[in-house]
């Protein structure tokens, strides 16, 4: 009676442990990136749109690094990467002009929120109240989606009636939960204006907006064209790190759940931004968290330090 007893103990620990090795290999496992990417995106109307009002074009793009979060496995970060971990940096950027008018893209976090979803995370006390004074100096504000590492910083902000005006949330990114996560209640969405548009948008000269649902449903890119012809394409978070375009790999099912992602919408999009380095070499692409491409960046000229 005892052996029949541990057999069956023994069966259904084996199955157990079956189950939990099929389910870990699915879930850390990605949606493959395909062949052929159905991203409805051609760069050359992006290009030719950033240029089409014969305006002045920015002269430099800026960052500001606020936060780092460490200790993030790089497995649910790039599928079959190992169990080693990464940094996700939190970044601000800053499209500058000649004239001194500035757009600001990303407006981070207040510590608050940061320490609430990230606790124990890096915050640069000093360097977010530089991003709160670009918040309240730009002539425009845009994020590249609702998350509240890219803008709760807005959602906080002690100026936000002062900036309201020039704050430009796409009405995917107002009407998401997401919003309301990252602390867009009802009474703070009904001071921003959506703005709506179709497939892409001229937000400033040289800054061209490209809806690109998937990470969220108000994800977008970023292009930025400079006058001495050097371009950027601030991709948010349609990739966390650099080896997401060039192998190209998605992060894992697992992550793709989680986070309540489209995974096949980013899976084309990731093969339209691989696509990218053989076809645009010349074209920036910028990863939000990947803070040793960053660093390259700056350490290159490309994108200067700190924001004006």
């Amino acid at each position: 009676m005892k052996r029949t007893l541990w057999r069956r103990v023994g069966l259904a620990v084996a199955a157990l442990l079956l189950v939990l090795i099929v389910v870990a290999a699915v879930g850390l496992s990605d949606v493959n990136v395909p062949e052929t990417s159905r991203f409805d995106a051609d760069l050359g109307a992006i290009r030719a749109l950033a240029v089409s009002t014969g305006a002045p074009l920015p002269t430099a793009l800026r960052s500001q690094h606020v936060g780092r979060a460490s200790g993030v496995p790089h497995a649910l970060v790039v599928a079959g990467s190992g169990f080693g971990e990464l940094a996700f940096d939190f970044n601000a950027y800053q499209v500058v002009y000649a004239d001194g008018r500035t757009v600001l893209v990303d407006v981070v976090s207040d510590e608050k929120t940061q320490q609430e979803q990230f606790p124990g995370s890096e915050f640069d006390a000093a360097a977010y109240p530089r991003v709160q004074e670009a918040l309240r100096r730009a002539d425009a504000t845009v994020v590249t989606h609702e998350h509240f590492d890219h803008c709760a910083g807005i959602a906080h902000s002690p100026y936000l009636d002062e900036v309201a005006s020039k704050v430009h949330l796409t009405d995917e990114q107002l009407r998401s939960p997401l919003a309301q996560e990252a602390g867009f209640t009802p009474e703070l969405r009904a001071k921003l204006t959506p703005l709506q548009y179709e497939r892409m948008h001229l937000l400033r000269p040289g800054v061209v907006l490209i809806k690109a649902p998937g990470h969220t449903p108000g994800t977008q890119l970023v292009y930025v064209r400079l006058v001495d012809g050097r371009e950027f394409l601030l991709v948010g978070d349609v990739a966390w790190h650099q080896d997401n375009i060039r192998l190209p790999r998605m992060h894992p099912r697992l992550t793709n759940w989680l986070g309540g992602e489209d995974a096949q919408a980013m899976a084309h999009q990731l093969r339209w931004l691989h696509d990218l380095l053989r076809t645009a070499p010349e074209l920036h692409l910028v990863v939000a968290h990947d803070g040793a491409q960053m660093q390259d960046s700056q350490r290159r000229r490309l994108i200067l330090d700190g924001l004006l």
